[in-house]
């Protein structure tokens, strides 16, 4: 490896001197909008893909389980399900032959699930905030004691480092705070079996947001702030009654974190969740276990943000649908952005935490030829006979709904369902199809030959051919669009690229190499405008074999234009790509 610099119009600019490799386990970036075309959905190895997984989930009730099971996938395209399956009965306290079934619509406690309602709670209010200009800042990283002035810890804990408990150290679990708001009436060292779902239950509804609170004040804290990832339910709730106390201060009201939750819920359309107490006119739709279970449990304000929330397959489809959306409702795309992606990493390298988000991957090499990892961004839930998981692949646009009531209590002959391993076993088969039906749009939208239009009329010669033609060969490999050829005049642009760094030791290559350079999609808003409708900005960045995130725009044209950036513009039926350093556009041909 060596270190090399280029020089253009007085700019120094180093790179890495990397060899580029035929293949990448770095997950190629596409744009945001392809995502979410609804004929992902019609490619033929999506369509197989939901086959398989209607063959592998009805397979799971051919043995020793008769769980309750309510299962979709959700797709950008569309708020509404993209597939779904469901099995079981749906209260197993009835015995009767009519007994009704599980669907779509049947509603569980999804448990921890409500979490990341709470995390979107905030960032909600946060974007409520940014709107305001008048009122305090609130934002992800404002310490908790800016508002909630009643909030404190043991004298030594706040003197090093629990003061500066920020909203987001509340929502990745990195604050250090106990797991729980309040102490059991017992020993659970010596008396653990007291532990169940019904005792447990008990101490989560007692608990009160001022109970909480004040117990925060008594207890050290389990890990120093920031140190680590430590799972607390006790701060999600601290979050939710941080945020609904900046709410009430932005509109002057007094509600409550549940009714504020509601609220969201049902401006999301989610008219099937809530928590609280059951609505009535929902009660025929509850899902009840055959094992104990928390159906008749209220759990109380304190604990509503960590497990209150009650929910349906089709609602989880909406709200997972809002977090695919390039344009969410009620926050930004920018919170939208930054909020699936990770924050910390545990120490084993394979799980990582986000605001909200729990978030795994998972390995394919099927289709694409090489493995690659994706991005499991989810949330579980388990408690009082129910199992839940959710989650979000971000790169290709889809995610998974996974609801499941115990039919029974624990017993040798009885294996009950398990929604992370439903997970595993689904993404497994989805994961590669989706990648080659997103691999296959991004072909269908910009592959092909670019043949030259003429002038940008960006300098004052002209681009003038001279028998071998100006062309540009674009290609799709392993889910990435390359520039394989790029010719003007017939000189070879690619190389001349590369050309400007050479010397007489050094002539090494990042633009010109073999497989060309890949065009990774770069989605600011103001380089886009410049272009217009159905522009769309690219940045070339080198095949290294792991992801290169060095080289950008290290250099550029007489005009200002970075070397890297490219343009591709799709209007009338018609695709362009425009490269101004070479002062070219150019039409596809094929």
């Amino acid at each position: 490896m060596r270190l090399r610099t280029f020089r253009a119009g007085g700019l120094a600019v180093c790179f890495v001197a990397l060899a580029t490799v035929a293949s990448t386990s770095c997950i190629p970036d596409v744009p945001t909008s392809l995502l979410s075309e609804p004929s992902i959905l019609q490619h033929p190895a999506v369509v197989a893909a939901f086959a398989e997984v209607e063959r592998n989930l009805s397979s799971l009730f051919t043995g020793n389980t008769r769980d309750g099971l309510s299962f979709a996938v959700v797709h950008a395209s569309s708020p509404e399900k993209a597939y779904s399956f469901n099995n079981g009965t749906l209260r197993f306290n009835e015995t009767e032959d009519d007994t009704p079934l599980v669907d779509s619509d049947s509603i569980f406690r999804v448990a921890s699930v409500s979490k990341n309602i709470a995390t979107f709670s905030a960032l909600v209010v946060e974007n409520e905030s940014r709107q305001r200009d008048t009122q305090a800042t609130f934002t992800l990283d404002t310490p908790v004691r800016q508002i909630l002035p009643s909030f404190g810890l043991p004298d030594i804990d706040w003197k090093n480092g629990g003061s500066e408990i920020t909203l987001s150290m509340l929502g990745t679990h990195s604050s250090g705070l106990p797991r729980e708001g309040y102490v059991t009436s017992y020993n659970m060292v010596i008396g653990l079996s007291q532990a169940n779902s019904n005792t447990i239950g008990e101490e989560w509804a007692g608990v009160t947001p001022e109970s909480l609170i004040m117990s925060f004040k008594t207890r050290p804290l389990m890990f120093g702030p920031g140190q680590r990832p430590g799972y607390s339910n006790a701060g999600i709730c601290l979050l939710a009654f941080a945020t609904v106390a900046q709410h009430n201060a932005l509109h002057n009201t007094s509600q409550t974190w549940t009714a504020f939750a509601d609220d969201l819920l049902h401006s999301l359309s989610l008219n099937s969740s809530f928590f609280g107490a059951i609505p009535p006119p929902l009660t025929e739709r509850i899902a009840i276990p055959g094992a104990d279970n928390w159906v008749d449990l209220l759990i109380g304000p304190g604990y509503d943000p960590a497990g209150g929330m009650w929910s349906s397959a089709n609602d989880l489809v909406r709200y997972l649908h809002n977090w695919l959306s390039p344009t969410p409702r009620l926050i930004s795309s920018l919170q939208r952005r930054t909020a699936l992606q990770p924050r910390l990493t545990l120490p084993d390298g394979k799980q990582s935490v986000g605001f909200g988000w729990e978030i795994t991957d998972v390995s394919t090499s099927a289709s694409l030829g090489q493995e690659k990892k994706y991005a499991l961004v989810g949330k579980s839930g388990d408690a009082g006979g129910f199992h839940s998981w959710v989650d979000v692949v971000p790169q290709l646009g889809y995610g998974i709904v996974v609801l499941t009531s115990e039919s029974q209590d624990a017993a040798p002959d009885y294996a009950r369902l398990v929604p992370t391993g439903i997970r595993d076993r689904v993404h497994g088969i989805l994961v590669p199809a989706f990648a080659e039906a997103v691999e296959a749009s991004l072909r269908t939208r910009f592959a092909g030959r670019y043949g030259a239009m003429g002038d940008l009329g960006l300098v004052a010669e002209e681009t003038r051919g001279n028998g071998t033609g100006t062309f540009a060969r674009v290609e799709v490999d392993g889910g990435q669009l390359f520039i394989r050829e790029m010719v003007v005049n017939g000189t070879n642009a690619l190389e001349g690229l590369d050309r400007l760094g050479w010397t007489e030791e050094s002539q090494g290559r990042f633009f010109s190499t073999e497989q060309g350079v890949g065009l990774n999609p770069a989605e600011g808003a103001g380089e886009a405008a410049e272009f217009g409708e159905g522009s769309l900005v690219w940045r070339v960045i080198p095949d290294l074999e792991s992801c290169d995130w060095f080289d950008f725009d290290g250099y550029a044209d007489g005009n200002g234009w970075p070397l890297s950036k490219v343009v591709t513009i799709e209007q009338g039926g018609r695709t362009e790509l425009v490269y101004p350093p070479f002062d070219i556009r150019m039409a596809r041909e094929s």
